[in-house]
């Protein structure tokens, strides 16, 4: 103990004092350091980083990126929120196989910033992704895959590079920034991210996107096609889908341009399939929009179209509902701004800000293999913020026991005990991408 008792409730017995002892709020990140030291993270992360570390004092490179790691991975959604584990580094560091942590947000902010240009970030781009596809994404059990295209607004509040006035439809006037996005859409993993400006159009250098995404992907998995919204509504990323007989769907937009000339047209050049669904009083209204060229008509204003332009043979209804899986990508990209902080973690300098929005896609793809390889399969789709207060925030004291260190769990419920140590023996398991094992029920 450090001191007295204090008597400081006039109604209860309870005392305050405090404790020099090693603690942490966030106990269960015991799990996550069991899995990157499997996978070999601090070796590949210390390779692939293009920041030479010149003082003496550094923490280096992987203290540094497992710092911002952690900083998201218990809620942080801005660099000062790295005080979420203030007080308790030391237990990390030991936990996590480093001599400390940073403990400031401004080293954090320092590091970033020396990726300072796009030939750094190209190249921290191209080793991250290459570890996430030789280590992390267990292609043998990903099987057939849509690939998605998607892209979505990050909101700025200052002068950052890049931060520029666009499309923008929650705060219409704001500077943002306009990332693009792939990913599988069943297993949900990420395989490619950019930043871009904010007045970027949704579908500018799409084709060069896709084309540097399914290079990466090699014949790694088997995709059955590729599906994006109506940002992506671009004749030369059709005609790239096509020379490469790729199967894709595409929402086209419904602007009076295009509801003319498909009303027009007489010899289709493409498959055109267009979707109507009734508007039913008490129900949230379907996807879709009404048509304005007759929004005059009484017939046509109970109703919502959505039309796509596809290659697929498939019927009308498979084509929708092909196109109905775009569902998952919208909470992919809804859990990357609520839990891993795509819309904070905003450096001056762009490319910067890139470089942590790159790191951040690691740990999201190492959280989405642990959740569907290693938790309970009925827990597969937990979102980050369940598995934080589930999992990892667990309070813990990190002491000795005959001369080793013990990190101690405050977890009192037996069920609760008993499954972090079927999780630990399940982590046992994991060494590469060829994780010999199915998640069973537990």
């Amino acid at each position: 103990m450090a001191g007295k008792n204090i008597k400081f409730l006039e109604k209860s017995s309870v005392k305050l004092n405090f404790s020099k002892k090693l603690m942490t709020p966030c106990g269960g990140f015991a799990l996550l350091a069991k899995l990157f030291e499997k996978l070999e993270l601090k070796e590949h992360i210390e390779k692939m980083f293009p920041v030479v570390e010149t003082s003496p004092n550094g923490t280096g490179i992987y203290a540094k990126v497992l710092r911002f790691g952690l900083t998201v991975l218990a809620g942080g959604q801005r660099f000062s929120h790295g005080l979420f584990l203030a007080g308790s580094e030391p237990v990390q560091a030991a936990l996590f196989g480093v001599k400390r942590l940073a403990s400031s947000s401004s080293a954090l902010t320092r590091f970033f910033r020396g990726v300072s240009s796009w030939q750094k970030s190209a190249a921290l781009a191209e080793g991250l992704w290459q570890y996430q596809f030789e280590w992390v994404i267990p292609w043998q059990k990903v099987g057939e895959e849509y690939l998605s295209f998607d892209t979505t607004v990050v909101v700025r509040y200052g002068q950052q590079e890049g931060a520029r006035k666009g499309p923008n439809p929650k705060k219409q006037g704001r500077p943002s920034h306009h990332p693009i996005l792939a990913f599988l859409n069943r297993s949900g993993y990420l395989v490619n991210v950019w930043n871009r400006s904010g007045n970027t159009g949704s579908g500018n250098g799409c084709v060069e996107f896709a084309k540097e995404t399914l290079a990466r992907l090699g014949d790694r998995v088997k995709l059955r096609g590729c599906l994006a919204d109506s940002g992506f509504y671009r004749i030369e990323l059709i005609q790239y889908f096509e020379g490469r007989a790729l199967e894709y769907v595409l929402a086209a937009p419904l602007s009076q341009v295009l509801q003319r000339t498909i009303y027009a047209i007489a010899d289709w050049p493409r498959r055109y399939v267009v979707v109507r669904q009734r508007e039913v009083a008490g129900e949230n209204p379907p996807a879709g929009r009404q048509l304005s060229l007759y929004k005059e008509e009484a017939e046509w204003r109970q109703y919502r179209l959505g039309v796509y332009v596809t290659s697929s043979q498939k019927t009308p209804e498979q084509i929708w509902r092909t196109y109905r899986l775009r569902a998952a990508d919208e909470n992919i990209v809804k859990e990357s701004k609520q839990d891993f902080g795509l819309e904070g973690f905003c450096l001056q300098k762009f490319y910067g800000t890139e470089a942590a929005m790159l790191v951040r896609a690691l740990f999201y793809n190492l959280i989405t293999l642990f959740r569907q390889q290693v938790l309970p399969q009925r827990e597969s789709r937990r979102t980050l913020q369940t598995l934080r207060l589930k999992y990892f925030v667990i309070a813990a004291v990190f002491g000795q026991d005959g001369g080793s260190p013990v990190l101690r769990l405050g977890v009192s419920r037996r069920n609760l005990r008993q499954k972090i140590l079927w999780i630990l023996k399940r982590l046992d398991s994991v060494g590469d991408n060829r994780i010999a094992f199915e998640p069973q029920l537990l």
